[in-house]
């Protein structure tokens, strides 16, 4: 039963260790999760074989409905660049392009979802309140951030229990159910050298279509050839990273979206996945 202080309570659900634990949680009552209305998956359209599979685990194992929104995207965006590439900017520095890819592929189709199941039309007044859950444990805790509509409240319920990644990946193997691994776009470029080696060791046939997006946005940009863009911060073709050795992961401090066309990166690359805008990416 949804809450009385609240009209519609939701679990934003990304299939990955963080999102199923809570799905579980909330299923079952356990660890002061509250059960929620519906469970929305956001597909980008660019998930990991893996996370299709654990979707459909967890849409036929779970009580609560487990929907599917998209976008309404048509064809491939490979070159509508909205994901945080690598480049070299204007003063020849490295650089990131501007991203949109989890506002538009993840928030905004979700917000729609909402307003739907709250009864509103698109552009209407919302007046009812709707609570979000989302998957983010206390390890990833920086990520938490307030919602952008004033009618939404952002909870973080495995933050409230105090439960790390390792708590969730127990609670779902306590449930009988396969154990999930991070739910991230296959060409994610907040991958680390440790995830895009787990894609290509593990999950080939993933891997492989890394590689084809990594060559289809090469020239993609306004300045085309004169800034090619890259999936990894090497600055060269995926298939050609050296990956076999220690590296750290990028963008702890640049998850928001810049008001420039591209952000400077540090000399010394900051090491986390962590500060993705949204919270969405990667639970």
């Amino acid at each position: 039963m949804t809450d009385k202080k609240y009209d519609l309570t939701y679990l934003s659900f990304g299939a990955g260790v963080q999102s199923t634990a809570l799905l579980v949680c909330s299923n079952l009552g356990l660890h002061g999760v509250p059960r929620a209305d519906v469970a929305i998956f956001a597909d980008t359209g660019y998930e990991p074989q893996y996370v299709y599979d654990q979707l459909e685990t967890m849409r036929k194992w779970s009580k609560i409905p487990v929907e599917t929104v998209n976008d309404g995207r048509k064809g491939n965006p490979e070159h509508d660049l909205a994901i945080p590439a690598f480049t070299i900017d204007a003063s020849g520095n490295r650089g990131i392009v501007r991203r949109i890819c989890t506002t538009a592929w993840k928030v905004e189709p979700i917000t729609r979802s909402v307003r739907r199941h709250l009864g509103y039309k698109p552009g209407a007044v919302v007046k009812k309140k709707a609570r979000a859950m989302l998957g983010i444990s206390v390890d990833e805790a920086h990520r938490m951030k307030p919602s952008n509509h004033k009618w939404q409240t952002n909870t973080y319920p495995l933050v409230d229990a105090r439960l790390r990644r390792s708590d969730c990946l127990k609670i779902v193997a306590d449930a009988g159910l396969p154990a999930p691994e991070r739910s991230a776009c296959y060409f994610c470029p907040f991958h680390s050298a440790a995830e895009w080696k787990r894609l290509r060791d593990h999950h080939p046939k993933d891997w492989d279509k890394a590689v084809a997006y990594d060559s289809a946005i090469r020239n993609s940009t306004r300045a085309g050839l004169d800034r090619p863009v890259f999936l990894h911060s090497q600055l060269v073709p995926l298939d050609q990273v050296v990956l076999d050795r220690p590296e750290k992961n990028l963008f702890a401090e640049f998850g928001g979206v810049s008001p420039s066309a591209f952000l400077a990166l540090p000399s010394d690359e900051p090491d986390a996945f962590g500060n993705e805008c949204e919270g969405m990416c990667g639970v």
